[in-house]
């Protein structure tokens, strides 16, 4: 009788234990899912997953990155608003596709601050305006004076229409009191490349698309946006510099997720995130891709992601802001 009585409490204590085990297990063993919405092989794609490989350790957590390509960046972001909330999958992504792609189409399937919560900032980059060697310009008031005496060659290639590749277009455009054509290629790539080719005058794209290509002299860049000049290019001056204002954003890439997850797993998130961009491979990747290593707190990263939203609420209202 007692050793029945032993063996029913040792067998009920060993079922509390596996209840208990099983119910903290999901916090240590999940696998957390890193969504890129864009195929692989990109930048975005290599940056991910480098950081990954660091940010999995300091979770403590298995992690894999997932591509979800297709319509510029929308199918991978719609995907992670409508995943849970608790930590288990996040976005990795630039900001124009967040942030811009809403005002670019009717029906993104998503809104930047309505839908996701920014849980810590990686890089930023401006953009560039290359310039072909074709018009004989090096600099953006020589590429100016070009424009105005060739009006008929007035374009600028773009990896999309619409956004802030446009906007820098238009902008200058303005400035200069040509018509400019917007020419899109698939891709940053083919942008530049079409620059360097003179089948284009011009290209707006990340600064690291353009970079390679002018220093193997191939492109000149004019001129990049932002507010201060990038430590890569230190020659070049920003459009601000030059008198084309309304161009003092940059784009920059950042982790988000969706928006009810619990404010103690986005620090905990945000904390771990620092920590593995400190490693020596994911400062190289960064400096390889000829970006800017700018990790964000929480808070940093919350206030950019509003800033970045309000700045493109209000371009979009704009009566030039061009859309495809």
């Amino acid at each position: 009788m007692m050793n029945i009585r032993k063996r029913s409490m040792m067998v009920a204590a060993l079922g509390v234990a596996l209840s208990l085990g099983a119910s903290l297990a999901p916090a240590q063993e999940r696998t957390v899912r890193i969504v890129v919405p864009f195929a692989a092989g990109g930048a975005t794609d290599a940056l991910a997953r480098t950081i990954a490989n660091r940010l999995g350790p300091e979770l403590g957590q298995n992690i894999i990155v997932e591509n979800k390509p297709g319509a510029g960046g929308q199918i991978g972001t719609a995907f992670v608003k409508g995943a849970p909330a608790d930590g288990s999958v996040y976005l990795f992504t630039p900001d124009h596709t967040i942030v811009t792609i809403p005002h670019l189409v009717a029906n993104a399937g998503y809104e930047a601050l309505k839908d996701f919560v920014a849980v810590g900032q990686v890089a930023r980059f401006p953009l560039a305006l290359a310039v072909s060697p074709s018009t004989g310009a090096k600099t953006l008031p020589a590429f100016a004076a070009y424009l105005k005496a060739n009006p008929g060659k007035a374009t600028y290639g773009v990896p999309v229409v619409g956004g802030f590749p446009s906007t820098v277009g238009t902008a200058v455009a303005r400035k200069v009191g040509v018509s400019m054509v917007a020419v899109p290629f698939a891709g940053s790539g083919p942008a530049v490349m079409n620059a360097a080719g003179g089948h284009v005058a011009s290209s707006v794209t990340g600064l690291a698309d353009a970079l390679p290509l002018a220093k193997a002299g191939q492109v000149h860049i004019a001129a990049i946006t932002g507010t201060r000049r990038s430590s890569v290019l230190p020659e070049v001056p920003t459009f601000d510099e030059l008198g084309y204002l309304g161009l003092d954003a940059n784009s920059w890439y950042a982790f988000f997720a969706p928006k009810a997850l619990p404010a103690a797993a986005a620090q905990q998130f945000n904390q771990a995130l620092r920590k593995a961009m400190e490693a020596p491979d994911v400062r190289q990747k960064i400096a390889d891709l000829s970006i800017e290593f700018a990790p964000t707190t929480l808070a940093e990263a919350e206030a950019e992601f509003k800033a970045a939203a309000a700045y493109w609420d209000k371009a979009a209202q704009q009566p030039d802001f061009v859309r495809p």
